[in-house]
């Protein structure tokens, strides 16, 4: 709870710092375009078997496309941040327990340096400094299984969160072109 109010203070703080005119709206919807294209090969490559999801702690999107109508561009990017750094913190988990059991992911690996990448960005673009994101305590991966079905499942909620944020910032990006001065 105390994240979503520190979060809310952080979307209302002051509205976004767009010096660079709607350019970097271009520039980040092409990055996420990319984190959707890995996300996607990676579920390509693992093959999913149904199994039960059991991480709750995953960022859940809770809109419909006619959201993207009216969205704006400071909530949108500060929902992109903190959606991101979950995620982050999620990989970095799966990573952590992936080189204790001396198992290899290296596409893991890539898509968390390019969400990292991607934060950055969205800090620039909201001129303003981070609030401290409150991470839930996640309990060891036991064994290789749970962590194929812990990183399968990370990936599936990212590959629809990356979706929705791609339309959500064309979306932003056509509501707002991009006219250098």
């Amino acid at each position: 709870m105390m994240a979503c109010v520190e979060l809310f203070d952080f979307i209302k703080a002051r509205p976004a710092n767009l010096t660079q005119g709607r350019k970097h709206l271009s520039t980040l919807y092409q990055d996420m375009r990319m984190l959707l294209k890995l996300t996607s090969q990676q579920m390509n490559a693992n093959e999913l078997i149904d199994f039960e999801h059991s991480l709750s702690s995953l960022p859940s999107l809770n809109y419909s496309v006619k959201d993207l109508n009216s969205l704006e561009v400071s909530s949108t990017l500060a929902q992109l941040y903190s959606g991101l750094k979950s995620f982050k913190f999620h990989l970095d988990w799966v990573q952590r327990n992936s080189d204790e059991m001396g198992n290899d992911y290296s596409r893991t690996k890539k898509i968390a340096h390019l969400i990292q990448a991607i934060i950055q960005k969205v800090l620039r673009e909201l001129g303003q400094t981070a609030p401290e994101i409150v991470h839930p305590t996640l309990p060891p991966l036991e064994t290789f299984w749970q962590l194929y079905q812990t990183n399968a499942e990370i990936h599936k909620k990212l590959l629809i969160f990356c979706d929705y944020y791609t339309r959500a910032l064309g979306s932003l990006k056509r509501k707002h072109p991009y006219t250098p001065s």
